[in-house]
This record gives C-alpha cells, structure tokens and sequence, in this order.
C-alpha cells in the first residue's frame, strides 16, 4: 500500500480539480459564475448534500449484500470500506487504485482476499450493468437538447462492456483464466525482477487467491441472487441520486427547462469520472459538464452548477474517502471470516 503515491494522486486531483474550475470560471462568466454560486439557496445546497450522502449509504448496502455477512449491523462498516475503496478510484488515472485498495478496506474488515476480491468484482460487474442500462436511456434522450453527450456515453458504453466482459470471462472460464494470469506472473522478467523463490511464490499465491476469488464470485451468483439482486438496487440507487444532485442544484439556481436531457448530462459526467485517463476525471468532468449544460441554459448558471455539481458529488466523497482510508491506516484489522 503505497501512501505516498495515493497522497501524490489526492494532490494531482485536487490540482487539475482547481485549475480547469478557474477556466470554467473565466470561460463562463467569471464574477456572474461565483456569484450565481453564492445565490444557492442554503436549503438546496443541504438537499444535494443529503443526496450524496445517501448516495454512499447505497454503495455500502450493495457491499453489505454481497458478504456473507448479515446486512443489519455492517451497512455502517461497509459503507466505510466503499468510501476508503472508492478514494483510491478518485486518486488514481482511470480509477486503478480503487479495486485493490477496496480489497484492502474489506479485509481490513475482516473478509478474507478472496471473498473481498469476489465482492469487488461483481461489484463492478453490477456497476458496469447499471451504466450500460442508464447509457441507453441517455442515449435515447440526450437529442432532444444535449447533442454533445452522445459521445461522451458511448465511451462510458464501451468502456464498461470491455470490463464486463472481462469479468464474465473469468467467470465462466476460471480455468483459462487462472491459467493465463498466472502464466503471465510466471513470465521470465518477473523472475529477473522478483528473484525465482518470490517469483514462484507470487505465481502461488495468484492461483490461490484466484481459486478463492472464482469460488466466492460463483458463490455470489448461483447460492444468493436475491443478495445480488439486492446490492444493484443499493447501487442503482446511490448512482440515482448522484444524478438527482444536478436538477437539485440547477433548479436552486432558478433554471427551469427539459429534465431528461439534464439527467444525461448527469450520468454522462459519472461515466466519465470513471473512464477518464486523469484522477476521478479531474478537470475532464468539469469541462464536458460545463459544456453540455452551456447547451441548456445561460453559460454563467451552466459554469456555477458545475462547480457546484462537482463540489458536492466528488470532492465531498473524495474528503470523506480520504477520511475513511485513513482510518484503516490508523486501526488493526479485524480476523477475515475464512468459512
């Protein structure tokens, strides 16, 4: 667990973060957008706060879903690990940091790796599942009055068919999988850069954790559907009121106009979060945002509700991620559950 490079990404992030805010800031408007800002009613600014929130409750209840632990009594626990996972996503390109690292917040919680890694998984399976659904419904409506989306979901689209499609592989052929990841660890520059021994021990200790990890995943999927099942419902949830949060702010601003494209928007910029090259899409997702809602009203009120958007569903999970991750770092991890 290297602290110092995940400290290095938070400051990456909040950097770009900061930096295209200000260009959006000039671009559209500049006093006309901080103003704006400072005219959000205290009552709607709480509300969208209190979505997001509610919002990480939901994706701690689809973690909760997935452990065989009981549901009542760790959606507080897991709700935490999501948050300490997920501030590995916000920090690194492309949100690499976020499997391992929620890995590592599940054992710290007492999963054994397999059972943390099988949960992660279809986490992200579900996750990709949920995007692809929403991407088609945003396709379908980003015409009417945000052109300029369309693009923008079908990267999401592919990439969450590329990830799901990984994942189905190893699920339905775990032999090849385990044959072809642990033939890729055993290649000769691992040995040059391990030593042989470790080499041999790595190579070991992947076909264990993939041999628990399929079990578990298989587990998941044929013993619990109705806990499947019910962990897409926490994180379609939580993914809804994320994109509830920006006619919640942009109605507080005074915009009245076509909700169903502004929903697009909305899931556009969570798909590009995701997918984008830079830490938790900093400085990608403000501009496309500000640039998609440019489209469906005054530039200013478009600049002021993405800084506003990007503040409350990012940079507070993102201080609260930190917070969480920290607390891991500070506390000794409880026995993993191996039954």
């Amino acid at each position: 667990m290297n602290v110092t490079k995940l400290r290095a990404g938070l400051a990456l992030a909040i950097g770009l973060g900061v930096a295209v805010s200000l260009i959006v800031t000039l671009a559209t408007g500049g006093r006309a957008v901080i103003s704006g800002m400072l005219r959000l009613p205290a009552g709607w600014l709480v509300l969208a706060l209190a979505l997001s929130a509610l919002s990480w409750m939901g994706q701690g209840l689809g973690f909760a879903a997935l452990s065989r632990r009981p549901i009542t009594g760790n959606l507080l626990s897991m709700t935490t690990a999501f948050l300490g996972g997920d501030f590995g996503a916000f920090v690194t390109p492309f949100g690499s940091g976020g499997i391992p690292l929620g890995v590592y917040c599940l054992t710290r919680e007492g999963l054994s790796a397999g059972e943390a890694s099988a949960v992660i998984a279809m986490h992200t399976l579900l996750t990709g599942a949920f995007f692809l659904l929403a991407g088609v419904i945003a396709l379908v409506v980003t015409p009417l009055a945000t052109q300029g989306a369309g693009p923008l979901v079908w990267m999401g689209m592919a990439a969450f068919a590329l990830a799901l499609t990984l994942l189905v592989w190893v699920a339905l052929r775990p032999k090849a999988a385990t044959a072809w990841i642990s033939g890729f660890a055993a290649r000769p520059w691992s040995s040059r850069l391990l030593g042989e021994e470790r080499a041999l021990r790595l190579v070991a200790a992947v076909e264990r954790e993939l041999e628990h990890f399929i079990r578990d995943l298989h587990c998941l999927m044929r013993a619990r559907p109705g806990r499947v099942a019910l962990s897409f419902l926490g994180l379609a949830g939580s993914r809804a009121c994320l994109i509830l949060c920006l006619p919640v702010i942009m109605y507080g601003l005074g915009w009245r106009g076509h909700l169903l494209p502004l929903l697009a928007t909305a899931t556009g910029a969570l798909a590009l979060a995701i997918i984008s090259p830079t830490p938790g899409g900093s400085g990608a997702v403000e501009a496309a945002t500000a640039a998609l809602l440019a489209t469906q009203g005054p530039v200013a009120l478009a600049g002021a509700a993405t800084l506003l958007y990007r503040g409350v569903t990012y940079y507070a999970e993102l201080l609260a991620g930190w917070a969480a991750f920290t607390h891991y770092l500070t506390r000794s991890g409880r026995v993993p559950d191996t039954r």
